[in-house]
């Protein structure tokens, strides 16, 4: 998995490229919560280019809404496609996660 973290002020979009599952969800999950204890507020996951994501980066997604939420932050899924968005629905995440079609409409509802 290849991450790519762009810091907006209080806002971090990461770039989630390739299969999110096994130890590479460890690392991501480190390097977000390493960010937002030196002073990020909100998290956008961009999932435009996430292949796969397992039960362990799932879990990463809903550590990392936990840990937004007690920042007083949000954590977002931007541009998840069909068959993830199933798979949202099916595991009832979506009720969990805030989802956005793009992250421009994830950012605007910060802003």
């Amino acid at each position: 998995m290849n991450v790519r973290f762009e810091e907006h002020g209080t806002l971090c979009v990461v770039s989630l490229d390739g299969e999110m599952v096994g130890e590479s969800v460890d690392s991501v999950r480190r390097a977000c919560l390493e960010r937002l204890q030196s002073g990020i507020r909100d998290l956008i996951l961009d999932v435009s280019t996430t292949v796969l994501v397992d039960s362990a980066g799932l879990e990463a997604m809903l550590d990392l809404a936990d840990a937004t939420n007690e920042r007083h932050g949000r954590c977002m899924l931007a541009a998840p496609d069909d068959a993830f968005r199933s798979v949202l629905q099916i595991t009832r995440l979506h009720e969990r996660l805030e989802i956005h079609a793009a992250v421009d409409a994830a950012a605007r509802t910060i802003r």
